[in-house]
């Protein structure tokens, strides 16, 4: 065995994940100091760092980041594809700046935690026909498989779906046959997840100290739901033989939801979808990734429509990412409130509309797209109350994914 490696499995039951590792800590190096360099012209915030597993070559263990006098948590991650990577927070980088971070093992216990996911529901009670009823407690597996024939309204799943926030906001999807993404607006920067839901089926439509659900999604796409387009509308993921439901990750700085959708009639083609969503401390946004087994070329994505809502879209041949973007008075509580879509330009395929939503259609390449969504609202704590100010946010995050980072003093 190569014991200057690191080996990490992860294994899921009943909604706990443990870290296994199969490495010896005698005599390996429990340090490694890198250099971070951001390459482009802009300054990045609230960034994300990425370093494959492999390339750290550290024993298995806890380990902080430590650069600029800040001390961070680094946490292990994995994609679509199960591919593991450590994370850590950087705040800030200025362009053509490069930073000096040392990982090292120890605990970063004083950094708060700035995400949250979870997947609750009832027990107690009985299904009486669709619908749980009877005394119930509330328990939080984080993993359930339910039938294709599990719908609205069964008073069974905690606020109908799992749920998964950062500090800046916080969304949820129905695990049921409308499978749509709803947006809980916030006005703090705690997390909020565990206490909406538990006192009344639908009190989160109504404002309280933390904010409310506050987007009217019916039987449109909400913003970033999973769909297919079959020529003349986006039809989301509603006939599938099964579902399941889990949380991998729920960490300081990424929480993370993951669907597997089986059989999904997909436009006449049965296929398996499984659907990874990720948000990171200090951002708005959520990071989609999907993987489909059957050749569909078709997928959808996009932003319910509003009468009260400017569009926007711009795509560049050239840019590596694209948006379209919603902006008004288009709240539930009939705020202001900014919605928006990213995409790589080159799996777009159609920008189009039904007579509910604005509509990407979207090519994957070999099976896998991916894609980020992200609201503003003017109640944030960080208010976002006009237009020009809602372009500077989509204009932080493009900063972040067109960033263009070099790492040395890896293996």
């Amino acid at each position: 065995m190569n014991t200057s490696a690191l080996f990490l499995k992860k294994i899921v039951f009943a909604g706990l994940f443990l870290s296994v590792a199969s490495v010896s800590l005698s005599g390996q190096n429990t340090s490694k100091e890198i250099r971070l360099k951001n390459n482009s012209s802009t300054t990045v915030t609230d960034y994300t760092l990425e370093i494959p597993v492999e390339n750290l070559a550290l024993p298995f263990g806890n380990y902080i980041a430590e650069y600029e006098g800040k001390v961070v948590p680094v946490e292990i991650s994995s994609n679509i594809y199960n591919k593991t990577f450590a994370i850590l927070p950087i705040d800030k980088i200025d362009a053509n700046k490069e930073l000096k971070i040392t990982i090292k093992s120890g605990h970063a216990e004083a950094y708060p935690k700035r995400t949250y996911a979870e997947l609750s529901h009832k027990i107690g009670g009985q299904f009486v026909g669709r619908e749980y009823i009877g005394e119930h407690s509330w328990v939080k597996p984080n993993n359930i498989t339910l039938p294709g024939s599990f719908t609205d309204h069964s008073y069974y799943i905690k606020y109908e779906g799992p749920g998964w926030e950062s500090d800046k906001v916080a969304f949820r999807f129905y695990l049921d046959n409308r499978n749509a993404i709803d947006v809980f607006a916030k006005k703090t920067s705690e997390i909020v997840l565990p206490g909406v839901g538990i006192d009344g089926f639908s009190n989160y439509h109504n404002m309280a100290a933390w904010g409310m659900d506050n987007m009217k999604v019916g039987a449109g796409l909400g913003i970033g739901t999973i769909a297919v387009w079959n020529g003349s509308k986006a039809v989301r993921v509603d006939k599938k033989d099964s579902t399941t439901c889990l949380i991998p990750m729920d960490g300081k700085i990424r929480s993370q939801v993951k669907t597997i959708y089986y059989g999904w009639d997909a436009n006449g083609t049965k296929c398996n979808l499984t659907s990874l969503i990720s948000i990171d401390a200090g951002s708005r946004a959520s990071h989609m990734e999907l993987f489909v087994d059957k050749n569909i070329d078709n997928l959808a994505t996009g932003i319910i429509k509003d009468k009260n809502a400017k569009l926007t879209i711009k795509k560049e041949e050239g840019s590596e990412w694209s948006y379209i973007a919603t902006f008004g008075k288009q709240s539930l509580n009939k705020d202001m409130q900014g919605l928006v879509v990213f995409v790589h330009t080159k799996q777009i395929k159609q920008i189009t509309e039904d007579e509910l939503n604005h509509v990407l259609v979207l090519s994957p390449d070999n099976g896998y797209l991916e894609y980020y969504f992200m609201p503003t609202w003017e109640l944030d704590k960080e208010p976002v109350k006009d237009e020009a100010t809602f372009l500077k946010c989509i204009d932080e995050v493009l900063n972040r994914l067109n960033s263009k980072f070099n790492i040395t003093g890896l293996k």
